[in-house]
């Protein structure tokens, strides 16, 4: 499988009430995923796609999310140990792309993922804020780190 491994570290304030990571939490996971990946390439694998996402210059290209789903599939307590972010294209348009994720618990012995999530980003012109397409490079750059879509239940 095609994908990018980011480990983070949970923080005292990702808990709620309950003592468990609470559901807001997990959309940061995601941005930050996305900021290492396409930003930073500060993931486990060099990727080579920070070269062409990453938006220094203002009238360049930027990754808008146009929507978000997040399916929670089991409780995530907080702990000293990392969650890994897995991150790849499920799909990818002229204009646009989905990145499918599933968070992976670093506490437990066996892999266990405790959600799944897609995001559907536009790649807009900095300048007017419309769609473009990806640029060759850009879609080169893409195409090593695309695999199966994730099927969530609703949506």
């Amino acid at each position: 499988m095609a994908r990018v491994h980011i480990d983070m570290e949970l923080r005292w304030g990702d808990q709620d009430a309950y003592g468990h990571v609470n559901n807001v939490a997990y959309a940061r996971f995601l941005e930050e995923a996305r900021v290492r990946t396409f930003w930073l390439g500060s993931g486990r694998e060099e990727t080579g796609m920070e070269r062409h996402f990453r938006g220094d210059d203002p009238a360049g290209p930027k990754m808008l999310v146009a929507s978000q789903q997040i399916e929670f599939l089991r409780v995530l307590e907080y702990g000293e140990r990392p969650i890994t972010v897995e991150l790849w294209i499920g799909r990818l348009g002229g204009s646009s792309l989905e990145v499918h994720y599933e968070i992976v618990d670093g506490a437990e012995a066996e892999r266990s993922v405790v959600a799944r999530a897609i995001s559907h980003i536009v790649i807009v012109d900095g300048t007017t804020m419309r769609p473009m397409r990806l640029s060759d490079a850009g879609r080169a750059s893409v195409e090593p780190w695309t695999d199966a879509p994730l099927q969530l239940r609703r949506g």
